[in-house]
Parts: C-alpha cells; sequence; structure tokens
C-alpha cells in the first residue's frame, strides 16, 4: 500500500465531448500525482473496465451502467502518455463474450490505434493464484492465464449502487476477473452471502490496482444492472482502491465504515471494512487526502433496492450452519462424490451436482423446504487437505447466530 491516499474528484458535465472528458481526466490524474511511476518498469498492464453484461443504456448521452468508452479510452490515452508496453483489458463478462460488450459500448472503435489487446477472461487456460496475504476467504483462486505476467492493474469502475455489497466501486469491479467456467455463471459459487465480500478482499489482495478510476458522468442507483440513472457529472482517480471507494460512498450518502444491517450493506458485511483490517487500504476520511474540485455529496441519495429483515438474516445464519452438516458428512461425501459440489439445506444434503451451473435455481430449493428464505451451502466436496476454503468463518457467524 502507498504511504499515502490520495484521490482526485473533478467535474464533468456528461454531456461534455469526449475530448473534454479527457482533459478533466487527466487533470484528475495530475491532482492525484505520482501516475508516471505507477507505470515505470512495468511489464505487462492489465485494464478492469465494468463490461459485465450488454445492460447497454444511454442517459445524457453516456452509459449507465457500464464504463462509458470516453472515460475508458481517456485512461487508456493517459497511461499511453507514459508506458509503451504491453497493455491488455477485458473482463470475464457473465453469460457471453466480452468482446460482445466490448462492441456494444463502442470501445473497438473509441481504443483503434492505441495498441490494445482484448482478452477474454472466461476462454483458454486457467491456472492458480495464491492469496499473497491473510486469506479473507479462500487462500488460492483461478484466473485465466492471460492474467500471467500481468505487473500493474488499473481498475475503471463505475458509480452505482450494488445489490449485494452496497456499491459498485473500483474494488468490487475486479470481482469480473474471476472466470464463469470456473466459478458458475453468474459466478454463483462466490457470489453468495459469507463468500462474496470476503472473496473481494481476496481478488483484492491478489490484484491490487495502482491506479482506479470512477466513471461516474452518470450514475446508477438502486442496483447494479437496469437501475435508475443518476447525473452525477463527475470523474474520481485514487491511488488506494479502497480508499477512492470509501470516498465515492460517501459522494453516495452512505458511510463507508457502515456495516451489515445498516443500508445499504443489506445482503452480507460491508467489504471495505474488512478490506481496511486486511492492509488494503484507508476507510477514515482523515486517512484519504481529497483534492481538486468542491463535491461533499452528489445530490441524490443513493440506497439499494432491497430490505433487511430478521428472515434473511436467519438464512444467512443458516447457510453458515450448514458447514457443520458438511463437515459431520465429508468422509461420506468424499467415497461417493470427491470434486464435486454438494447442496445443503437445513442439515440435510439435498442434493449433488457435477459443476455449478448444474445447479437447479435457488426458488426450487426454497419450493422443496417450504421455505423462502431457506440457507443454502454450496460446497465443492474436497478432502481436508485439499481445502482452501476458511471454514472457520463459518463457525464464528453461526455462533454469532
Amino acid at each position: 500500500m502507498q504511504n499515502r491516499s490520495v484521490v482526485s474528484i473533478v467535474r464533468c458535465d456528461a454531456e461534455a465531448s469526449d475530448r473534454a472528458v479527457e482533459q478533466r481526466l487527466f487533470a484528475a490524474a495530475e491532482l492525484i500525482g505520482g501516475v508516471e511511476a505507477m507505470f515505470r518498469g512495468k511489464q505487462k498492464v492489465y485494464i478492469k473496465p465494468n463490461l459485465g453484461i450488454t445492460d447497454v443504456r444511454l442517459h445524457a448521452g453516456r452509459q449507465v451502467a457500464l464504463a462509458d468508452s470516453s472515460v475508458v479510452r481517456a485512461t487508456v490515452a493517459l497511461i499511453r502518455r507514459y508506458y509503451p508496453g504491453e497493455l491488455i483489458l477485458g473482463d470475464a463478462s457473465t453469460g457471453m463474450p466480452c468482446r460482445r460488450v466490448f462492441e456494444a459500448v463502442g470501445l473497438d472503435k473509441a481504443l483503434a490505434g492505441f495498441d490494445v489487446r482484448l482478452v477474454e477472461l472466461n476462454d483458454g487456460r486457467f491456472a492458480d493464484w495464491d492469496v499473497p496475504g491473510r486469506p479473507a476467504m479462500f487462500s488460492r483462486y483461478q484466473f485465466s492465464e492471460e492474467l500471467r505476467g500481468v505487473d500493474a492493474v488499473v481498475s475503471i469502475a463505475k458509480l452505482k449502487s450494488h445489490l449485494s455489497t452496497g456499491m459498485t466501486g473500483c474494488l468490487k469491479n475486479l470481482f469480473g476477473m474471476t472466470p464463469c467456467p470456473i466459478y458458475g455463471t453468474p459466478r454463483r459459487y462466490l457470489h453468495a452471502p459469507i463468500r462474496l465480500p470476503r472473496v473481494l478482499v481476496d481478488v483484492g489482495q491478489i490484484f491490487p490496482p495502482v491506479l482506479n478510476v470512477v466513471d461516474g458522468l452518470v450514475a446508477q442507483d438502486g442496483r447494479e444492472w437496469h437501475g435508475q440513472p443518476v447525473q452525477t457529472n463527475v470523474l474520481l482517480l485514487g491511488n488506494n482502491a479502497i480508499a477512492t471507494d470509501a470516498t465515492v460512498i460517501r459522494l453516495m450518502g452512505n458511510d463507508p465504515t457502515a456495516d451489515y444491517g445498516t443500508p445499504p450493506f443489506l445482503f452480507d458485511v460491508n467489504p471495505l471494512p474488512l478490506a481496511h483490517a486486511h492492509g488494503l487500504g484507508p476507510i477514515a476520511a482523515s486517512e484519504i487526502e481529497v483534492r481538486g474540485d468542491e463535491v461533499s455529496d452528489l445530490g441524490h441519495q443513493f440506497t439499494v433496492d432491497r430490505s433487511w429483515s430478521k428472515e434473511f438474516d436467519q438464512a444467512r445464519t443458516d447457510v453458515a450452519v450448514q458447514m457443520s452438516t458438511y463437515l459431520r458428512e465429508r468422509a461420506a461425501l468424499l467415497r461417493q462424490a470427491e470434486g464435486k459440489f454438494a447442496v445443503l439445506v437445513d442439515g440435510n444434503v439435498a442434493s449433488i451436482v457435477d459443476s455449478i451451473d448444474a445447479l437447479p435455481r435457488r426458488a426450487e430449493y426454497a419450493a422443496r423446504f417450504g421455505r423462502e428464505n431457506t440457507g443454502i451451502l454450496v460446497k465443492q466436496i474436497l478432502p481436508a487437505e485439499a481445502e482452501t476454503e476458511r471454514l472457520d468463518v463459518y463457525e464464528r457467524i453461526a455462533k454469532r447466530g
């Protein structure tokens, strides 16, 4: 982590020209300083824009749910000021090739001439990456071999609400690197209560961005996909992902230090304090130097389209409790289905499937067990010596529940 976390905020009208967007982003880069040093001596730079699905909608001429082509182009132009080497860009888009989203938002035209190679993080071969610090959820993850040799990561996030993590920022944006062929579509094995916020911390430790860009020309409220547009007219840049996200969520009218049960963190714990506890960056306003235009809020209170309930909270606790069922049944499960996936509900092994994508929908289990908010744990069946998941996390949550 850098000694001083700096975030710059600049006003930029969503209806301004692409050239004006570039000028404002360059101005934001000057404010944080040190951009040249971020890329000095690097051999392979990876840009992770928010290109998750083809939710292509415009408001004031700018993307609502995805990273706008003007912001991505300006970021690439900034990098190319200082770095002439290998530059790759891509996502593990859900349910479709990344190229389809890439072209749908106009990046094929916007990046012509910049020598940027598009990578499909769902295709090809996959390899193991160990979490370099203290794992929050898993000690090892699989990613595309395309990411081998990457020594600098740039996260280009969209300013928007998120049903499960409260907001989509530069840390949550990295979750889109995890490949669907490994973790299911849409990453159902990881995108689950207890796992999701902790996985974000792990991925942030493996691929900590050197530069963080937040496209706030047009933001999105309520949810990460198909939500309501809000014209916020800002760009943010930061040298630390956690500090940048903490600044963004303050602008959205929420508290980055708040935790589970406090809006907008109604699915599970807030990943930002968890990331801070793992040494990834500061969240206290006193520890973040904010430079640029005086923007104390965005004139809009951002929310999520969900509410907290005792029933959902109990379902989350039930997920943790199911891990004890798995441990009790592990020996028998290993004999018949090692490497497959067990579905555990109400103290029972409800089913065993060959892959995450073979899982029935949640509604089917809810109907079978008679509870809409049934806590369901999906667990890969592995011997203790091959286990990479921190099972103690479940034990602590189960005891608290």
